[in-house]
């Protein structure tokens, strides 16, 4: 005869410990997919300043046709891959959300940015209000952003200055000519 079954209370086990806060994403995952590496990314961004400098630009201060076209044959040529243009155009818009996301976060009250160490010092609960508003922001928690000299070049209001160790120079005459008119038409005189 088979014994009488005893229901013994099963030991509960330890909860898991509870991670402290866990630590974003390194900034690759925000910028760059599997195809689309940090090498494609420089390329296009110093194609894209190159084209800046020279006065390619929209009114509204964005890279224009021209400039889009232009990075995306060097880009293409150099790395012998056949990016298609949409692929460029998403490009253009993920480096203009880093740039308008990079410079709210230096506009911020209380930040500090080291430019030495390309870090952005900010208290952790401004840091969590910024990432609560804005996903993105993330991507800067630990790193400033690599190409914020070129970025901030290229969109921005005014003429791109040229720093002492910039490669490209611009004659007189080429930086009071060029650019886009009213209509939005490349007026350059300036050839590749």
């Amino acid at each position: 005869m088979a014994a009488p079954q005893q229901n013994h209370p099963v030991p509960a086990l330890p909860a898991p410990p509870v991670p402290a806060v866990s630590a974003p994403p390194p900034q690759r995952h925000y910028f760059y997919n599997a195809k689309w590496t940090k090498r494609h990314d420089n390329a296009f961004v110093q194609a894209l300043y190159y084209q800046a400098l020279k006065g390619h630009r929209q009114l509204s201060h964005s890279p224009n046709m021209h400039s889009l076209n232009h990075a995306r044959r060097l880009v293409n040529a150099c790395f012998n891959f056949n990016f298609k243009y949409i692929v460029f155009k998403r490009r253009l818009e993920r480096l203009r959300l880093r740039c308008t996301t990079f410079k709210s976060i230096l506009e911020s009250p209380g930040v500090v940015w080291d430019r030495q160490r390309n870090v952005v010092l900010f208290d952790e609960d401004r840091w969590n209000d910024l990432i609560m508003a804005n996903e993105f922001v993330n991507a800067y928690r630990f790193t400033g952003e690599p190409n914020w000299k070129e970025l901030s070049a290229i969109f921005s209001t005014g003429r791109p200055e040229q720093g002492p160790n910039d490669p490209v120079n611009i004659s007189s005459d080429e930086a009071e000519s060029g650019g886009e008119n009213a209509e939005g038409t490349d007026e350059s005189t300036i050839s590749d």
